[in-house]
């Protein structure tokens, strides 16, 4: 995909997502901090659950991820949870963080937040045609994320 449409298609989410801020939440506080420092510096309005005005069109969910519960049913019952203050059509991304990605450098931040970006794309899919498989370099990212220990999921 070239740079230029690329772009055009970054505008197009930004434009249909952020009508509203960002919903950030979870129990990965490292992450979230990472998350809401970025969002804040690319100029991207983001909230959290104690002070949300409005429902969220993209939620973003980082959980720590336990040997003693499932990060899937823990990611569920979070997303319960923060049912009020989430929109109907909302994209839900849930960014799954192990022990081991403790040891990973900041710098795979910036992979994290492109693989958000490219869930929310898919989810998109119907305001933002194009974007239906990972390019070689989004492939190349997901697979050193695994390899760190996040997993990166979607509902809806």
């Amino acid at each position: 995909m070239s740079r230029k449409r690329r772009a055009e298609q970054l505008r197009a989410i930004a434009t249909h997502v952020l009508t509203a801020p960002i919903l950030l939440e979870g129990d990965a506080d490292e992450l979230l901090t990472v998350m809401r420092t970025g969002a804040r510096a690319a100029g991207i309005p983001e909230t959290d659950r104690a002070s949300a005005t409005q429902p969220a069109r993209v939620v973003v969910v980082a959980i720590q991820r336990d040997a003693r519960r499932s990060s899937l049913v823990k990611a569920a019952s979070l997303l319960r949870d923060l049912n009020d203050h989430i929109a109907p059509d909302a994209v839900r991304i849930i960014v799954v963080q192990s022990r081991r990605s403790k040891l990973a450098p900041p710098k795979l931040q910036r992979l994290v937040a492109s693989e958000v970006l490219f869930h929310v794309a898919l989810a998109l899919s119907n305001v933002v045609p194009g974007q239906k498989e990972r390019t070689l370099r989004q492939r190349f990212g997901l697979t050193t994320l695994d390899a760190a220990g996040f997993r990166i999921l979607r509902f809806g």
